[in-house]
């Protein structure tokens, strides 16, 4: 099931008051250091610190009330289930999310927190949890909620560029952190939903370029290895309904290395003071590393995630040349 534009519309009704409406963040000092001005959706401002619990909510909205008494089951390495076990608490849902044992700590406490059981044992990687995920589903009559190949889900997250577009129309292009692609898809489909004209660029870290494999492939592939500090890229392999949107919309993607990465969050950090994980800051690395995006054309992030390792963002202050 594809969404459409009528669900984005839906969803944007559905969650108006239910999810924060996140300021675009804008600097001078940004603006220089990237070559064009640049629009930043804080979505690591909004409930559960990323943009993912705007998809949970709306699926959770229209879910059947059976759907939601058998208690639910989703994957994650993170925003996904921190966004799930937000929406399940409203909705006075059991929630059970597989992580990967090696998941941010500060994000595997903060979902057992909303109150969700995490089942982390013998969970190697992404591959391994939704492997488990299937298992505990059918051992135990749950409901099973894909943290991003979902129609409903994309179309709540569509939510997030929809915004963005209404608050500044004159984009021309904007860069979408890519992993599993449901921020990417719902970027296409909020395109359409506003008929603009921005043009779409997806980006991932150099280490989980999915996308990129996939693409070549024609069909959704898993890369031979995802190594990367930005955790909330990290799925094993595109959605089938995001990799078919983007293909179809011709999508161009850019992949960008985990120090430009790092630079970038810290770059994000000191001229937007807004605190943002590694993922949420793969657009800004593009854009300031990438020659080809240097061109002066407004354009616009989303800042996807603040659920950060403060421990990495420490390190990464403290290594910085010219950093106190």
């Amino acid at each position: 099931m594809t969404p459409t534009i009528a669900d984005v519309r839906r969803a944007a009704d559905a969650l108006r008051g239910q999810v924060i409406r996140t300021p675009v963040l804008f600097s001078e000092a940004l603006d220089a250091l990237a070559g064009c001005p640049v629009f930043a959706k804080a979505e690591c401002l909004q409930h559960s610190g990323s943009f993912k619990v705007r998809g949970a909510l709306y699926r959770l909205l229209t879910l059947p009330p059976e759907a939601l008494a058998d208690g639910l089951i989703t994957v994650s390495a993170g925003n996904a289930a921190l966004g799930l076990a937000h929406a399940a608490r409203e909705f006075g849902a059991e929630l059970t999310v597989v992580m990967p044992a090696k998941a941010v700590p500060e994000k595997l406490a903060a979902v057992a927190a909303y109150g969700a059981t995490v089942v982390t044992e013998g969970v190697v990687d992404a591959a391994a949890a939704f492997a488990r995920a299937e298992r505990l589903r059918a051992e135990h009559g749950l409901t099973f909620v894909h943290p991003f190949d979902d129609a409903m889900v994309v179309a709540g997250a569509a939510t997030a560029t929809l915004e963005l577009l209404e608050d500044r129309p004159g984009l021309e292009r904007l860069l979408v952190p890519a992993s599993g692609g449901g921020l990417l898809a719902g970027a296409i489909m909020a395109k359409r939903a506003a008929g603009s004209a921005v043009e779409v660029v997806a980006v991932q870290p150099s280490g989980a370029a999915g996308f990129v494999v996939s693409l070549a492939a024609g069909e959704p592939t898993a890369p031979p290895a995802i190594r990367t500090v930005a955790d909330g890229l990290t799925a094993p392999m595109p959605g089938r309904l995001n990799f078919t949107l983007a293909a179809e919309a011709g999508i161009e993607v850019r992949t960008v290395h985990d120090q430009d990465i790092l630079d970038a969050m810290v770059t994000l950090v000191r001229t937007l003071r807004v605190v943002v994980e590694p993922s949420a800051a793969v657009g800004l690395a593009a854009l300031t590393y990438e020659p080809g995006l240097r061109d002066g054309r407004p354009t616009g992030l989303i800042l996807s995630g603040g659920n950060v390792n403060w421990r990495l963002l420490a390190d990464t202050f403290r290594v910085l040349p010219g950093v106190a």
